[in-house]
């Protein structure tokens, strides 16, 4: 079993540097470096520096498209949507969203000069985090509003579909959402594939239209596909640890067995409430019970450093996380 985090915040090298050596001497054995579009436009440099001191010191690395064009998880911001509005999702009240159509192809060259950059940092994957559509704001309102009903949706929709493309979500609807997504992620994928980079996937943890990708299987089964995960975080999503966990494991065991992919699982260090920081524990025994062969955590020093989602016990929570990967460690 390998063990890993997500690491951001900081792009001084210097610094950098010492949280590297610290998380070696820990037994991390993967780091997931967030680059996001705000790197990719100021720091292009600095994270072929940190890539090198990471790899230099045995890390396998992954790179992040953080809260890229707005279709990926983090607490980052897009500025292609900034610049480029035109290629913004639509909703069905005819409204600008916050995330790019995953039918742009300016979007998409964008993202594949951002691979460029990952493989010329000598990065070892991509890490897909997270991918979704434009989720409304409440979720509850989904399907009642939905999107992309853009002048390039609606013309592909009525291309293969023969009609309008609706204002009311139906089951065309849904197929053409679902249909878009994979697409994206088979261009995207093969994309990276013939730079040489392997290509890993973290669903969110739910099979719902809400997020597009209506079920793991339809990216999951993609030839440029490696590796296949997802992100069960109860104390987010205020549920209990199981059966969340143990349902979104056996899921990623079977999908990874059936399409031969390595998996990965990430357990919550970020927004941990009082007194439950040993949850994460349990969490883990469940992940590894699974053959879960890589367990991640979101994120470097539980996330003490951002504060709208540092735990009310952050120096505690990294201790947990720690004691587990310490303690995996002497097993071995």
């Amino acid at each position: 079993m390998k063990f890993g985090v997500s690491y951001f915040g900081n792009r001084m090298p210097w610094y950098v540097g010492k949280d590297l050596q610290t998380l070696k001497e820990v037994g991390f054995d993967i780091l997931v470096h967030t680059y996001s579009e705000n790197d990719f436009k100021f720091y292009e440099k600095t994270m072929r520096q940190i890539a090198k001191m990471s790899k230099d010191m045995g890390f396998e690395i992954w790179a992040d498209p953080w809260g890229w064009g707005g279709i990926f998880g983090g607490e980052a911001f897009s500025g292609f949507l900034q610049n480029n509005m035109s290629e913004a999702q639509v909703g069905n009240d005819g409204k600008l969203k916050g995330s790019v159509c995953l039918r742009s192809e300016v979007f998409k060259e964008y993202m594949k000069q951002w691979i460029d950059s990952v493989k010329e940092a000598k990065f070892d994957a991509v890490f897909w985090d997270e991918p979704h559509f434009h989720i409304p704001t409440p979720i509850t309102d989904f399907p009642q509003k939905w999107t992309c009903r853009c002048e390039r949706c609606r013309s592909a929709f009525e291309e293969k579909y023969g009609y309008e493309m609706p204002i009311e979500y139906n089951q065309d609807v849904s197929d053409f959402r679902n249909d878009t997504a994979i697409e994206f992620f088979r261009q995207m994928t093969e994309y990276a594939k013939q730079k040489g980079l392997k290509n890993i996937v973290c669903f969110l943890p739910f099979e719902t239209e809400l997020f597009g990708i209506r079920d793991f299987e339809s990216i999951a089964k993609l030839s440029s596909i490696d590796d296949i995960g997802t992100d069960p975080y109860w104390f987010a999503f205020g549920l209990p640890a199981n059966p969340f966990v143990e349902n979104a494991a056996n899921t990623i065991k079977e999908l990874s067995k059936k399409y031969t992919k390595t998996n990965h699982m990430w357990l919550q260090g970020f927004k941990v409430p009082s007194n439950r920081e040993k949850e994460l524990i349990e969490g883990f025994k469940t992940m590894k019970d699974n053959q879960i062969e890589k367990i991640l955590f979101w994120g470097v020093y539980a996330c003490e450093h951002i504060s709208s989602i540092s735990p009310d016990d952050a120096k505690k929570t990294w201790e947990t996380i720690l004691e587990i990967v310490r303690s995996s460690k002497d097993e071995i």
